[in-house]
């Protein structure tokens, strides 16, 4: 008994196929509409991102001046008080060499008046009683000689008088002009006191000013981290979007019976995409970033090469994303299947839309320096189920 098979007919064969063509592109289409909305919602995060951080690092560094103006004020304050104590050790000093000088002058003032009482006794003395005495010495005199002697005597004593007093008198003299050497020092020190302790007060105003300040960056700052970390969360949020996106494309894929391939054979089978660059100017993994906006983890190669070169497919698939971002520039995101897609970033011009079945190796933009860029490069990255993952393991 012959076997019967069962066979659509032609008719209905050609409708089936194009109705899923059509259900295909217009899945596609929807696909690549809805994850260009989150992809705008991720860039426009992103922006934000970076314009949160800009003011953020600016807040950080007036803040960062602040603390070294406060530590350079500190530095000046602990000089001037230095000198300060210095100050107040030289007026110790001074104010007993001043009180040891006043001790001196005051009994250089008793001898010199001691000496003058004494002196002017004699004085009066030998006018009151100076003539008798005088003649009586002279007539006790053993000889002519010794009268002489004795009469020189008499005048060597008042001499003796006028000398002792006048050295007493110099003596305070002297004493009196040290004292007001003393008190001018000591007067000429309290005045450079008085104007460091005026510095020391002005400064300790100027470091309270600048404090509050300080207090109010720290409190803008805290801020502003909050306002940087939601931007962050938002574009967390957008980054998670577009990977839900891309594993419902492939569930979708596979309900339609479209052909689907093992991540896993692309390992080192993708083409190289620029075709003429050959080296590497930063690679997969941790970098610092080499402008403003761009990724301190790099979730992809660059390969440096010449503006407007072309850039080929690494692989065949169904371009998802032709578009600008203002991170990527002008970038193409190809979708290979199971979850697997290439993304090429900075290009100069877009030679394919959203829609497009590319083959391998198929130029499909020219290489440029647009979006986050320090020069004419090529961007190539592989995603796997909507997250980076370092593309040296498929090439």
């Amino acid at each position: 008994m012959k076997r019967k098979y069962f066979s659509f007919p032609k008719k209905l064969t050609k409708t089936a196929l194009l109705t899923a063509c059509i259900l295909s592109l217009s899945f596609t289409s929807a696909y690549a509409s809805s994850i260009d909305d989150a992809i705008d919602e991720r860039d426009e995060a992103q922006q934000n991102e970076n314009d949160a951080k800009d003011v953020l690092d600016s807040l950080e560094d007036n803040l960062n001046d602040l603390v070294a103006d406060v530590e350079a004020l500190d530095a000046q304050i602990s000089n001037i008080q230095t000198q300060i104590t210095q100050n107040e050790n030289e007026e110790a000093i001074l104010q007993e060499e001043i009180d040891r000088t006043n001790v001196e002058l005051a009994d250089a003032r008793v001898l010199e008046e001691q000496q003058y009482a004494s002196m002017t006794a004699r004085i009066q003395y030998l006018y009151e009683e100076g003539d008798i005495e005088y003649l009586d010495t002279l007539m006790s005199s053993s000889s002519f000689s010794d009268m002489l002697n004795q009469s020189e005597y008499i005048s060597q004593i008042s001499e003796y008088d006028q000398e002792q007093l006048n050295l007493l008198i110099d003596t305070r003299e002297e004493i009196e002009e040290y004292e007001l050497q003393l008190e001018s020092d000591m007067s000429d020190l309290q005045i450079v006191q008085s104007e460091l302790e005026s510095q020391k007060t002005e400064l300790e105003s100027v470091i309270e000013e600048k404090n509050a300040e300080i207090a109010r960056f720290e409190e803008d700052i805290e801020a502003q981290q909050a306002l940087v970390d939601r931007y962050a969360a938002e574009r967390e949020a957008a980054e998670a979007k577009i990977a839900e996106m891309e594993r419902a494309s492939i569930t979708s894929q596979q309900s339609n019976g479209q052909t689907i391939y093992d991540s896993s054979s692309y390992t080192g089978k993708f083409m190289w995409p620029a075709t003429q660059g050959h080296s590497i100017s930063s690679d997969f993994g941790p970098r610092v970033s080499p402008t403003a906006g761009a990724s301190s983890y790099h979730q992809g190669i660059d390969i440096p090469c010449p503006l407007g070169s072309d850039v080929v497919a690494a692989e065949s698939g169904t371009v998802v994303i032709s578009q600008y971002s203002n991170s990527a520039g002008y970038y193409i995101m190809i979708d290979h299947g199971n979850g697997v897609s290439t993304v090429y970033m900075h290009n100069s011009q877009l030679l394919v839309g959203v829609g497009a079945t590319v083959t391998k190796g198929q130029v499909i933009s020219k290489a440029g320096s647009t979006g986050y860029s320090t020069g004419p490069h090529c961007h190539f990255g592989v995603r796997i189920n909507g997250t980076y993952v370092n593309p040296w393991n498929y090439l």
